[in-house]
């Protein structure tokens, strides 16, 4: 059983792919691909995170890298941060 704070494995390895997938397409100047990688991983915190601050984190860091495209290198440190934020 996962205790209330934890993310599910399931959904860790889903947002933690998607981020890297975002980045990837983000620092290859892939805007189109990392945009859905991101909007796939903000739907996914929001239905699948419980609420509270990492849910939170997780998508202000999807709307902020959004935000930074088509700046790709910034896109991409965003979209690494807030894999990082999925763990903490």
């Amino acid at each position: 059983m996962t205790a209330p704070d934890e993310v599910p494995h399931d959904v860790r390895a889903s947002l933690e792919q998607l981020l890297a997938a975002a980045a990837d397409a983000a620092a290859e100047g892939d805007a189109a691909t990392a945009r859905a990688a991101l909007d796939t991983a903000e739907t996914v915190a929001t239905n699948k995170l419980p609420p509270g601050e990492r849910r939170d984190r997780v998508r202000w860091g999807c709307a902020a890298a959004l935000d930074a495209l088509p700046n790709g290198d910034l896109a991409a440190a965003y979209a690494t941060a807030t894999a990082d934020a999925v763990d903490e």
